[in-house]
């Protein structure tokens, strides 16, 4: 039934949606002279949900690798209606896939500053058309309503700025290997998945170290939006300490690699989750670096929230929230 579903045909094709972003790189440069001009000296990434674990990840990547402009991740919510207090250097990087955004519509209509940069999938959207530079991310399909190849390319599409803006070949060098990468994990993702043993979950935590936080925050939505599995996205030493409290035969903890570095932290949580009772599954992951985990453990997130997912009964592609969300989520008509 799992590749039945039109969101296991959006997971295997990220590989080919990946490249599509990576090599266009539309608007990458111009967003990155934004972001690393004169005068700014904060980069308030923003964004909803899945877009704003984008924003996470490019926050988590600045605090590794070359020195760039201060960044901070805030959701989208904090910044509607002008409640958001800007300081002098501020640039706005505004995540959405849609263009459409509510809360981000409404921050800058409210006085963000400007010229603001725009992560998205709709270049003639109200943010993408109305942003002083825009990249734009390649989402060649898009079968499902959960997003997979559009939250993969914006992770990839933000830190390919990030790259430039910092001058950071390493990071640069890590993205074009990326879609290979992805490529490579695809049939352990899916066996993994498939053979988990996590179809009667009753709840969920996910955890990641570093960069791994990111990919667990986008894990725990998967499991929520896919599954309907009451879920929490957590740093490792979280998911060790304050997440594994509640835990209890019948629930899982999903242990999100980073890279092929050992990592004693994450045996750590995967131990005490254990002890709890939980079913403590370690996700495979794609190799590489540290700073691209968001995109790495997506496929195997992804196909185990389809599995469960499928197990309960639910419709994977266009679950029952979808209407409700979209009535709150997007500018009123």
């Amino acid at each position: 039934m799992l590749r039945e579903t039109g969101l296991w045909q959006d997971v295997r094709e990220l590989p080919q949606a990946l490249a599509a972003t990576l090599d266009a790189r539309d608007g990458v440069s111009d967003v990155a002279a934004l972001l690393a001009r004169e005068g700014v000296r904060r980069v308030v990434a923003s964004g909803n949900g899945a877009a704003y674990y984008v924003a996470v990840a490019l926050w988590l990547a600045s605090l590794e690798g070359r020195r760039g402009p201060e960044v901070v991740a805030v959701p989208s919510g904090l910044l509607a209606r002008g409640s958001f207090r800007w300081r002098e250097g501020d640039v706005l990087l505004a995540v959405s896939s849609s263009g459409e955004f509510r809360d981000l519509v409404e921050a800058v209509e409210a006085g963000a500053p400007r010229p603001y940069a725009a992560i998205t999938a709709n270049a003639g959207s109200t943010l993408g058309s109305s942003a002083g530079a825009r990249t734009l991310v390649a989402v060649p399909h898009q079968r499902a309503v959960t997003h997979t190849q559009a939250f993969c390319g914006a992770v990839a599409a933000v830190l390919a700025v990030w790259s430039e803006a910092t001058g950071d070949r390493g990071l640069a060098a890590a993205l074009a290997a990326a879609p290979d990468g992805v490529e490579g994990v695809l049939p352990a993702a899916e066996a993994w998945a498939q053979e988990a043993g996590a179809d009667d979950a009753q709840a969920a935590i996910a955890f990641g170290s570093g960069p791994g936080w990111a990919a667990a925050l986008e894990a725990a939505l998967l499991l929520e939006e896919v599954a309907g599995v009451p879920a929490e996205g957590v740093e490792t030493r979280e998911g060790a300490t304050s997440a594994m409290m509640a835990l209890q035969p019948g629930h899982l903890a999903v242990s999100l690699p980073v890279a092929d570095a050992a990592d004693p932290l994450l045996d750590e949580a995967e131990e005490v989750c254990r002890e709890r009772g939980a079913l403590v599954l370690r996700a495979p992951a794609a190799g590489g670096d540290r700073r691209l985990a968001a995109i790495a453990t997506f496929p195997a997130a992804a196909l185990l929230a389809a599995r469960v997912g499928l197990a309960r009964g639910l419709d994977v592609d266009r679950p029952a929230w979808t209407d409700a969300y979209y009535r709150v989520a997007r500018q009123a008509t």
